[in-house]
């Protein structure tokens, strides 16, 4: 009788524990310290951004940390429980959101003032993984590089940590921690992170995917919308507007056929 009794009791012991573990959640909240130098004045601006990865859930945010909101917080309440709040930006504009289940991403992007959802693949990356180490807030790291859209990048993951990264950056074995291009025009690197079991029901995209583009959806789009502004002239004297080709990355590829020859031609009536 005493054995049944223990046995029982280890039985509902253990199942107690099966059902707290589905009732939390484990999450890490990174926070990395993002500059981007301005091309035309050389001038460095710099942002805080919180990446949350919700490991159960196989989904992460980034966005930017704004200073009259507390955007995707890990905090502590009055009954010493780990809870979650997320208040994204009304336009979700510095919102990444990464679906690993699915394998792809959704983010905004602008063409004249406008803004589109964009869905890209987590499959995008071409890593090359060296042997070279070093520790960033005590997780040992490894180096990597790769070409991404236009640029060259090199940057430190550690496996100690889940897979994952700022912004769209992703696809190493393990969480970067830091990454920049080699010509310094981007740069994010961490100086926070925590770790936390939250009570979690679901995640849910808090982007609108109803009319959701794809990444060549968008740049024929981009490419578009620039050939009608620099050979737009409401009057003989005026001028076209010429649109950048991109930003972190490449909108429109420098060998680009149609866009250089509308190019070419706008800039051959200015002569």
């Amino acid at each position: 009788m005493i054995k049944k009794i223990f046995l029982l009791s280890i039985i509902i012991l253990f199942q107690s524990n099966i059902y707290a573990q589905q009732d939390s959640i484990n999450v890490y909240q990174v926070q990395y310290d993002r500059t981007l130098t301005v091309e035309s004045t050389q001038n460095t601006l710099h942002g805080v951004y919180e990446l949350t990865t919700f490991i159960e859930f196989e989904k992460s945010f980034f966005q930017r940390k704004n200073a009259y909101q507390n955007n995707n917080k890990l905090v502590v309440d009055d009954d010493d429980d780990t809870v979650f709040i997320n208040t994204p930006s009304e336009k979700n504009v510095s919102v990444v959101y990464k679906d690993y289940d699915k394998n792809c991403f959704y983010n905004k992007h602008e063409i004249a003032y406008k803004y589109f959802v964009v869905k890209d693949s987590l499959n995008i990356y071409n890593w090359t993984i060296l042997s070279d180490s070093k520790e960033i807030l005590g997780f040992k790291c490894q180096l990597a590089t790769m070409s991404f859209r236009g640029r060259q990048y090199e940057a430190w993951f550690t496996t100690e940590l889940p897979v994952g990264g700022p912004w769209k950056y992703d696809g190493l074995p393990g969480m970067i921690l830091e990454i920049k291009s080699l010509d310094n025009f981007i740069a994010f690197k961490a100086f926070n992170v925590k770790n936390a079991k939250i009570k979690l029901e679901t995640i849910e995209n808090p982007l609108n995917t109803k009319k959701v583009l794809t990444w060549e959806e968008f740049k024929a789009l981009y490419k578009k919308k620039a050939i009608e502004l620099i050979s737009y002239k409401p009057n003989e004297n005026a001028v076209g507007v010429e649109s950048s080709r991109g930003g972190i990355e490449n909108y429109i590829d420098e060998d680009d056929e149609e866009y250089n020859k509308a190019l070419k031609k706008i800039h051959k009536s200015q002569q």
